[in-house]
Formats: structure tokens, C-alpha cells, sequence
């Protein structure tokens, strides 16, 4: 298939895929997933080429993700969060997992999501395809890398929408965070796979014991 023609289908995939994404579809990123797959098989790629391969070394890998994913998220908590609701003059919206709070059937659901929608899903499609297909435009070098870092983190942001405005700021340094720590990882995604999977993880322990949002 010619070049020209892959890039056409990629791009309608992907309006598509951001648009299902934007409706609140379940599981919004699964259609994207499958634009990304579907783009790397006609580029006769795969999933390990974009990073899905084993880390040099598991426990440092596993022991990273935690002091970082604890760290952010005390510092998001503390910090980052409550400056933005300064800035914008409204809290970030987590009305809508209000029903965590105290239920521990919703809490165990919301953690399975977390580590497979969320953490898993999410960073192969942004950091693991996305990314990758950004550079492709802008440039392997570090003005490249810087660009198709922030707009793909503004994409993720974006995609929390339902979250207001606050929640998509919260969520573009988040991503921004992770796409770091991807290339940190040289690009290896069990780095940011697990630290996003501890940050949700943390995030909805707190809404289970109320500490905030509601």
C-alpha cells in the first residue's frame, strides 16, 4: 500500500477515533487503539516496536514508578490541583465517580479499569503510537520531541473534558509527566504504564475514603 494512502487512512482513523473519544463512548480509547494497531500492522510494525518490550530491569522499573506515581500524586494533591482551581476558579469535576466514595464493589471496577483502560490502553495509544506518529511530522530531534510531546499531552488533556477545564489542565501536566518519563525510559512503556496505574490507583483510593471530591 503506498505511503500517501496509509497516511490518509491513519488520519480518518484517528478523526474518527478523537471524535468517538469527545462523545463519551465506553471505553472511548479502545477505537483509537485500534486505529493504531491497524496503522503499525500496514507499516509492518508492532506493538514492541513502540515500546511494549520488556524493561532492561523490572524491580528498578517497578520501584521508579512507585516513588514517582506516590510523589506526583501527593504533589497534585497539595500543589498542582489546588493552584489550578486558583487560577480557573473551579474545582476539578469528578462528579461523576462520586459513587466510589464508601463503595467498595465500585472501587475494585474502577481499579480493573484503571490498569487496563486507563493505565495500559491509554499509554500504548498516546505515548506508545501517537507519539511516535507526531515525531513522524515533527522531527526526531528535541524541538521535534518537544512539540509532539505537548500536543499530544493537550490531546489527553482534552479527552478528560468531562473532567472541566481544571481537569484537563490537571490532566495535560499528567501527561506531559508521562510522556517524560517515556522517553526517560528510551522509550520503553512499562515505565509510564505503571506509574499512570498507581496514580489512578491512589487517585480513587481517595475518593473511596472521601478525602476530596465528591
Amino acid at each position: 500500500m503506498k505511503p500517501s494512502l496509509i497516511l490518509t487512512l491513519e488520519i480518518i482513523g484517528l478523526l474518527v477515533g478523537f471524535v468517538i473519544l469527545a462523545s463519551g463512548f465506553p471505553l472511548p480509547v479502545l477505537p483509537l487503539l485500534l486505529v493504531g494497531w491497524a496503522s503499525l500492522r500496514l507499516r509492518h510494525m508492532s506493538w514492541r516496536d513502540v515500546g511494549l518490550r520488556r524493561p532492561d530491569k523490572w524491580l528498578p522499573t517497578i520501584g521508579l514508578s512507585l516513588l514517582i506515581g506516590i510523589g506526583y500524586q501527593v504533589l497534585d494533591t497539595v500543589v498542582i490541583s489546588p493552584v489550578l482551581q486558583s487560577l480557573t476558579g473551579k474545582s476539578v469535576d469528578l462528579s461523576q465517580f462520586s459513587f466510589v466514595k464508601g463503595s467498595l464493589p465500585a472501587l475494585l471496577l474502577f481499579l480493573i479499569l484503571t490498569w487496563t483502560e486507563a493505565a495500559f490502553i491509554e499509554e500504548l495509544f498516546f505515548h506508545g503510537y501517537f507519539f511516535n506518529r507526531l515525531t513522524d511530522f515533527t522531527g526526531n530531534d528535541r524541538t521535534g520531541v518537544i512539540i509532539a510531546l505537548f500536543v499530544g499531552s493537550l490531546i489527553f488533556g482534552a479527552a478528560h473534558i468531562y473532567q472541566g477545564i481544571t481537569g484537563v489542565l490537571d490532566t495535560f501536566l499528567a501527561g506531559l509527566m508521562l510522556g517524560l518519563l517515556y522517553i526517560f525510559a528510551r522509550r520503553n512503556l512499562w515505565l509510564p504504564i505503571l506509574t499512570h496505574g498507581i496514580l489512578d490507583t491512589i487517585g480513587f483510593i481517595i475518593l473511596f475514603v472521601g478525602l476530596f471530591g465528591s
